[in-house]
């Protein structure tokens, strides 16, 4: 497939690199994706407590978090 820019296709297109590379200075590596384990969330943990401060005195003293 090639690739039309006003009616030409392009001289000299850009080859894909993986790195940056800034003029004076070097090159930067650009971040490689890996596959990283998530924690399994299927089923959520009832935390239970007694509230602290004034908050506590107007709502009530006790808290469930599902």
């Amino acid at each position: 497939m090639k690739v039309k820019c006003n009616g030409t296709s392009p001289v000299n297109p850009p080859s894909p690199v993986n790195k940056a590379v800034i003029k004076g200075q070097g090159s930067i590596p650009y971040a490689k994706t890996e596959d990283v384990a998530t924690p399994d969330i299927e089923f959520a943990k009832v935390t239970t407590g007694t509230k602290r401060g004034m908050g506590a005195a107007l709502r009530g003293s006790r808290f469930i978090n599902a």
